[in-house]
């Protein structure tokens, strides 16, 4: 596969999605009483149109990236001593996502990691001698970036260490997932 079908796949699988959603709304809007089925039938209708508009988004904001790491089902776990960081995006669909980056090798000016997981956990832990930027998605679950907390449906934090810009080494988060928990903690 090219490297120009992987990119053009997950937004169409999302555009299809889309579309099917919108569909199953409709027919459960239609004329017919609004009874189980016509419920069930817009709640799959807001799912598909949800789990599209998620993966067009995720497939746009990861374009940039050349580096790519993309696991369906698993765990994605580094705490390894040494290993240098770059700009990255990681991303799955069941499991979780820990990096323990405060043994890791930030390069100088600002590094930027995407991470991506439809359902499941993301776990950042960063060191206390960088400045960080976290932008945390989450559209069901809770969401916890640096001592703020939020939980529900559709929670969205944007955090940033007071002296970011004065760091050497600074690190931009990009976190998001569908159903799950985001949790970013510096120290």
């Amino acid at each position: 596969m090219s490297w120009r079908a992987k990119d053009v796949l997950p937004i169409t699988v999302g555009a299809y999605l889309v579309a099917l959603g919108l569909v199953a709304l409709l027919d459960s809007s239609g004329a017919r009483h609004l009874g189980a089925a016509g419920i069930a039938g817009a709640a799959v209708g807001f799912a598909c149109i949800a789990f599209g508009a998620l993966a067009t988004i995720a497939a746009w904001r990861v374009r940039r990236f050349s580096r790519r790491l993309r696991r369906a089902f698993g765990h994605v776990r580094s705490d390894r001593e040494g290993w240098t960081v770059n700009d990255a995006v990681i991303s799955t669909v069941l499991g979780d996502i820990m990096l323990d980056l405060r043994r890791a090798e930030l390069p100088a000016g600002e590094t930027q990691l995407t991470l991506l997981c439809w359902i499941g956990t993301i776990d950042v832990r960063v060191p206390a001698d960088i400045g960080v930027d976290v932008t945390a998605q989450a559209i069901v679950g809770s969401v916890d970036a640096l001592g703020r907390r939020e939980e529900g449906v559709v929670r969205d934090i944007n955090v940033r260490t007071a002296d970011y810009s004065a760091q050497p080494c600074r690190l931009l988060l990009r976190l998001s997932t569908f159903v799950g928990e985001l949790r970013v903690a510096q120290g």
